[in-house]
Order: C-alpha cells, then sequence, then structure tokens
C-alpha cells in the first residue's frame, strides 16, 4: 500500500505544478491578449490619420489647382 500512496501523492504533486503552470500561461496570455487589443487600437487611430492626412492632400490639390487656374485666367 504505501507505493500506491507514493504514486497518488506524486500524481498530485504533478497535477499542483500543471495547474500552476497553466495559471502562469493564461496570466502570459491575458497579457498579450491586452497588447493585442492595444496594438489594433493604436493601428486604427493611425488609419484614421492617414485617412485625415490624405483628405487635407487632396482639398490641398484643388486649392493649389484652383489658384493655378485663375493665375492662368489672369495672365492671358
Amino acid at each position: 500500500m504505501a507505493f500506491i500512496e507514493e504514486r497518488v501523492a506524486t500524481v498530485e504533486t504533478d497535477l499542483g505544478e500543471i495547474k500552476e503552470t497553466l495559471a502562469a500561461q493564461s496570466e502570459v496570455l491575458a497579457g498579450h491578449t491586452r497588447s493585442l487589443t492595444a496594438l489594433e487600437r493604436n493601428t486604427a487611430l493611425m488609419r484614421d490619420d492617414i485617412a485625415e492626412l490624405k483628405a487635407g492632400q487632396i482639398e490641398i490639390s484643388n486649392l493649389l489647382a484652383r489658384i493655378v487656374a485663375q493665375l492662368d485666367g489672369v495672365a492671358k
């Protein structure tokens, strides 16, 4: 019986270690998930900023085209 009790104790110890490892890995995964969420949020902000810059570039291009057209009209 001592052998069985020893084996049971070993298995219980191993299960405890596995549970601790799983808990630690769950914390690591949660940290990665938070990092990914923050990265996705930052990417969305950058995407919005790029869209605003493109819109501003188009507005400036249109304004410059109108100025050039007016100057062409004055020069003629």
